[in-house]
């Protein structure tokens, strides 16, 4: 049970780390001493160059889309933690529960899936279903994982996390909205 626990930690660790969308440096200061201001920086000419040189498909949507359609992707990752979370807790339940209702075929309409897709070029659809195909898988292999924990149970949860990370990522490495 604690080689599962540390290869779930592990697979949450790939999840943020594969999220982040930039690095960022923590400088240690003594206690008392207030926080130093950051110098100013020319990161705004960094982000011109990197999106100038980004080569993933934009998706043009109107600006209130393209809001909604990147707090989804906030609430995702944050989801994803959540149940990586109880997966760590062995509260398997709770986590196939929540998984289910925030990212598996079950939460398409609280997402508004039907009126951002047709925006969307039919490839990126095709991995938005996937990822939500893939959320329903893991929260069916959670609930064998509660009925039966076994280390192939817990291999089969580790496997349906990967999966449901590998359509995040493969969507995020093709396209991007601005």
């Amino acid at each position: 049970m604690k080689s599962a626990r540390v290869a779930v930690i592990a697979a949450a660790a790939i999840v943020i780390v594969a999220a982040a969308t930039a690095a960022v440096t923590v400088r240690a200061q003594p206690k008392d001493t207030p926080p130093t201001p950051m110098p100013e920086m020319d990161h705004m000419l960094h982000m011109h160059e990197s999106a100038a040189s980004d080569l993933r498909q934009l998706v043009p949507l109107p600006i209130l889309m393209q809001q909604e359609m990147l707090a989804n992707m906030r609430d995702h990752l944050k989801t994803l933690n959540t149940v990586i979370g109880e997966i760590a807790d062995t509260k398997f339940d709770a986590a196939s529960c929540l998984l289910e209702a925030q990212l598996g075929m079950s939460s398409l309409p609280a997402h508004h899936a039907a009126e951002l897709a047709p925006y969307f070029p039919a490839p990126m659809q095709q991995d938005g279903t996937a990822m939500h195909h893939a959320a329903s898988r893991l929260a069916i292999a959670l609930q064998d994982a509660s009925v039966t924990r076994t280390f192939d149970s817990m291999r089969k949860v580790n496997a349906a996390l990967h999966d449901v990370t590998s359509t995040c990522v493969a969507c995020h490495a093709a396209y991007r909205l601005r």
